[in-house]
């Protein structure tokens, strides 16, 4: 997609009516880096890089609001988790507009063995509600208290827990999972299977997560 470099954002902001959105410059500078510094390459290669617009959706139907607009006007689209990556994954390079996924923090279903969630839902929150029924993750990262899993599922890999598990690409470690295309007319798609290997390390290049189907494990 060639990117319109003449772009209004306080015009976009007024049409994403209902949904959060800030241009405060301090909040952007937060929302558009991770932990690419601990790469002296990256740093250098990174640090000046910032997105115009964020955005804060709560549902599907708002991603897809999101979707159609930036399809429509050209502009660049970097989803974000918890931005807790260390290599630049969440960084917009062309400026344009950050999709953060912290609002989609809701529990769709939680029973023995399974649940569905949005992609925002923090690992260590989850967990605080599943050990309440006797399940947990099935693996924790080195982030897990502050990383999400939509993004350990787009851009994590292994955790504790991996020894019995394996890694989080590894079949049966994802069972299903919703998400936005990025295309003339944006669509929800829905992956399940070996499907699933889609989007699993692929940082939200493949599609923009609304919702995972995970396994648990006995807490």
């Amino acid at each position: 997609m060639t990117t319109n470099i003449n772009i209004d954002y306080r015009a976009i902001a007024s049409q994403l009516e209902g949904i959060e959105t800030t241009s405060d410059r301090e909040r952007l500078t937060k929302l558009s880096l991770d932990y690419y510094h601990f790469s002296p390459i990256l740093k250098q290669q990174l640090e000046d890089k910032r997105g115009e617009l964020a955005v804060f959706p709560t549902t599907e139907a708002e991603v897809l609001e999101i979707a159609r607009i930036c399809v429509r006007e050209k502009i660049p689209l970097t989803v974000r988790g918890a931005g807790t990556g260390n290599y630049g994954q969440c960084i917009p390079l062309q400026g344009g507009i950050i999709l953060d996924t912290s609002k989609m923090n809701q529990i769709v279903s939680l029973q023995p063995g399974i649940a569905v969630v949005q992609p925002g839902v923090k690992m260590a929150a989850f967990d605080k509600q599943a050990r309440k029924i006797g399940w947990e993750l099935r693996m924790a990262p080195s982030t897990y208290r502050s990383a999400s899993i939509g993004g350990f599922v787009g851009g994590g890999s292994v955790g504790m827990g991996s020894i019995n598990y394996g890694q989080i690409s590894d079949r049966g470690n994802l069972r299903r999972v919703r998400l936005v295309t990025l295309e003339e007319k944006p669509k929800v798609l829905e992956l399940k299977g070996d499907e699933v290997n889609k989007v699993l390390h692929a940082y939200g290049t493949t599609g923009i997560i609304t919702e995972l189907e995970i396994p648990l494990a006995p807490a």
